[in-house]
């Protein structure tokens, strides 16, 4: 992940200009790792934004959509 879209995702989750340039000072050693910057986001009171948890995802989601019944490219004649 690059700079730019660390940067870019902090400014469009609401994390102050202030923060972002702090935080990417301190990560720069660090090679900006996204879990370094998830802890120095918490550490100033914001929610981290790069760690992904699979296992809170709902399995049970449902689409909503009926199912489609799919039509063959050949044509059949019937008799």
């Amino acid at each position: 992940m690059k700079v730019s879209d660390i940067r870019l995702e902090m400014e469009l989750n609401g994390v102050d200009f202030e923060d972002i340039t702090e935080i990417l000072e301190i990560c720069k050693p660090k090679a900006y790792d996204t879990q370094a910057v998830d802890e120095e986001l918490q550490k100033r009171g914001y929610e981290p934004l790069f760690a992904l948890d699979y296992e809170d995802d709902d399995d049970d989601f449902d689409d909503e959509y009926p199912a489609m019944q799919k039509f063959s490219h050949k044509k059949n004649y019937i008799d």
